[in-house]
């Protein structure tokens, strides 16, 4: 007479094969959450890289390579290690001319290296980005030979910018441009208020 029912072995075998699949099957769904956690640092840090080229480039467009006024100040852009630049930006009143100018810094956040920080005038500085991993600025050198000078020289008034981000990927995102000052021939009236943070602030 034959018993009905399942062997050990028949068990064994079953649960054998449950084990196999189910390994298949989270081993599946962990490479599966691997490649989208992947692809979304790789958009955050190409997101973060624009967020600050655009801003960057937005205000340093306003600049001239070296402001001066009526009594002689110069007023220039300035390129510190590398990766801090201070340049100054005018403000227009409403009948074409200016009324304020205000210094302009970006810098990566001493307290927080991977975040990129901006300061118009005396106004508290904003984070512009987050997960920088390298900022590098070179002003244009004269006759354009070369673009990793601290100053930029009145015949070539270019930037360079590269901005390096990264957020958990082996290759991280880089984003570099070259931007060209365009208030070239404007020259700041006597009289005009500077807005700067006092020396050292920041």
């Amino acid at each position: 007479m034959k018993e009905e029912g399942f062997s050990l072995i028949e068990m064994m075998v079953v649960l054998l094969i449950l084990t196999f699949l189910f390994a298949a099957i989270f081993t599946a769904l962990t490479a599966s959450d691997r490649s989208w956690s992947i692809g979304q640092n790789k958009l955050t840090e190409q997101q973060e890289a624009r967020k600050a080229m655009s801003e960057i480039t937005r205000l340093l467009r306003q600049s001239n390579p070296e402001w001066t006024d009526e009594s002689g100040n110069s007023y220039p852009v300035s390129i510190t290690s590398g990766n801090r630049i201070d340049f100054y930006i005018p403000s227009f009143a409403q009948d074409g001319q200016i009324n304020t100018f205000k210094k302009v810094t970006f810098k990566l956040n001493p307290d927080e290296p991977r975040q990129l920080l901006k300061k118009i005038g005396t106004a508290d500085s904003v984070a512009v980005a987050q997960e920088i991993e390298s900022l590098d600025f070179g002003g244009g050198c004269a006759g354009c030979s070369a673009f990793n000078c601290s100053t930029i020289a009145d015949d070539c008034p270019q930037v360079k910018i590269a901005i390096r981000t990264r957020r958990e990927t082996e290759a991280g995102y880089t984003l570099a441009s070259q931007v060209t000052l365009r208030n070239i021939n404007v020259v700041i009236p006597e009289g005009v208020e500077v807005e700067e943070p006092e020396e050292g602030e920041f």
